[in-house]
């Protein structure tokens, strides 16, 4: 529980990797160096999410190297969402840092971090301060999903927060409650009600290698965001049948005053272009109800968020360092 003067004793850092061999070794210098210098208990709670190469390999070799780190293995790609669900059922700490292994996620964030939560804040978000080396596609359709999830979702959103976070440890028991399949842990977060507090950061270069989060991946993520949170889609195609419901009636009143008055009907063109428009609105209505009725039908399975092929515990070590 974040008090107001609180002492963090214990911090968990939860990372996700997906073929990240390459830079790892870099993402965990910088993060050991961070946190020597702070009096914690801390644990790693490492996740290879599936990876292709040999990151697995390479993050065991770090457990054997240092006792605090755990590392979890999925059987397959189960995505970045699942994989941070994982990390957080395993972090034992008093807080939790929620972070990228790609050093996009600068490990020198953590210290502000930790001073926001002795300060009181359950949740500390750091926020990316600018859209510097975003394109102008990727700016563009970021702040159009936020427009739309401000303006329809139930929940209070953090423009510029990805999953860059330190979350007290009744928030993330709160958050292992939810169980939901199609996970948006952002708005999750959000949703909680938790006080949070916001720390600017400048984004640096990946480490190596190319993003994970394709246009893709994304868009999908965006996806179910959106209608995980809202039920506005749904009201809109409700008033949209409406609306082209009264459309239709005063077309056809149109029509009768023309027949009353002995003239011919013509205009088989608008007629194409009433049937043309009327059949792409009743598909996207059953696009709309697709998506949430799919995402009932994932619920209903119940099945777990991801499969561990292996658990490798670390032990918690106290202070910064895996030699105290």
């Amino acid at each position: 529980m974040a008090e107001r003067g609180q002492q963090l004793r214990s911090l968990s850092i939860v990372s996700p990797f997906y073929n990240e061999e390459g830079g790892l070794g870099q993402f965990y210098q910088q993060l050991s160096e961070t946190l020597a210098g702070l009096d914690l208990t801390v644990e790693f709670i490492f996740v290879d999410d599936g990876s292709g190469d040999g990151t697995l390999e390479a993050l065991n070799r770090l457990a054997a190297a240092d006792p605090r780190i755990t590392v979890l293995s999925l059987t397959r790609n189960f995505g970045h969402q699942a994989a941070l669900t994982a990390g957080l059922d395993y972090a034992r700490g008093d807080a939790v840092v929620t972070m990228d292994s790609d050093l996009q996620h600068p490990p020198e964030m953590i210290p502000r971090m930790i001073a926001e939560f002795e300060r009181g804040s359950d949740i500390v978000n750091a926020v990316r301060g600018s859209s510097q080396g975003l394109g102008l596609v990727k700016r563009s359709t970021t702040a159009l999903f936020y427009w739309l999830i401000e303006r329809t979702a139930d929940v209070k959103m953090v423009r510029g927060a990805a999953d860059f976070r330190l979350m007290s440890r009744r928030s993330v028991e709160a958050l292992r409650e939810m169980r939901e399949s199609n996970r948006y842990l952002r708005g999750m977060v959000s949703w909680l009600g938790f006080p949070f507090s916001v720390v600017p950061y400048e984004q640096p270069a990946r480490a190596s290698g190319r993003a994970k989060y394709t246009a893709a991946k994304s868009l999908r993520l965006a996806r179910q965001g959106l209608f995980s949170f809202s039920t506005i889609p749904l009201e809109l195609v409700t008033w949209l049948g409406v609306a082209l419901t009264g459309l239709g009636f005063l077309y056809l009143m149109y029509i009768l005053a023309v027949v009353a008055r002995g003239q011919a009907v013509a205009g088989w063109a608008s007629v194409i272009v009433a049937v043309l428009v009327i059949g792409g609105v009743q598909l996207i209505s059953l696009g709309i109800l697709a998506q949430y009725m799919g995402m009932l039908f994932e619920q209903s399975r119940n099945r777990p968020l991801y499969v561990l092929k292996q658990e490798r515990l670390g032990r918690v070590v106290d202070r910064g360092s895996p030699d105290s």
